[in-house]
């Protein structure tokens, strides 16, 4: 059995530790105090950011009221829409029409066609 004297340094014991390693100790709690405090900064910054873009965004299919716009009265006869696609206030029709395909951007607030674009296909 080994007998410890009181006059031995206990593990854990800071009385008996030099200054130097003392410094170096509070520098070191210094250094994880400030990186914790950074990430908890960062993630209520990323938290922050995720609540702000959900509040504040009006145009959310939960917040924003349905604004239905007829475009069947843009289309010519024979045309039927093929594909959608709705893009920072604007939306894409792909419309299939007897002889070419085309593009048209209507705006998504006042449903006025933008734009119309024609493809012709070529003669084979």
């Amino acid at each position: 059995m080994v007998q410890q004297n009181n006059d031995e340094q206990m593990p854990g014991d800071e009385s008996f530790q030099s200054p130097e390693m003392l410094d170096v100790q509070r520098k070191i709690r210094m250094m994880v105090l400030s990186s914790v405090l950074i990430m908890v900064l960062g993630i209520f910054s990323i938290l922050g950011v995720i609540v702000y873009k959900s509040v504040a965004n009006n145009e959310s299919g939960g917040n924003g009221q349905a604004n239905v716009v007829a475009t069947g009265n843009q289309l010519k006869a024979g045309e039927s829409i093929r594909s959608m696609l709705v893009e920072n206030g604007t939306v894409y029709l792909l419309v299939d029409g007897k002889d070419m395909t085309s593009l048209m951007l209507v705006d998504k607030k006042s449903g006025a066609v933008t734009r119309r674009i024609e493809f012709i296909p070529q003669a084979e």
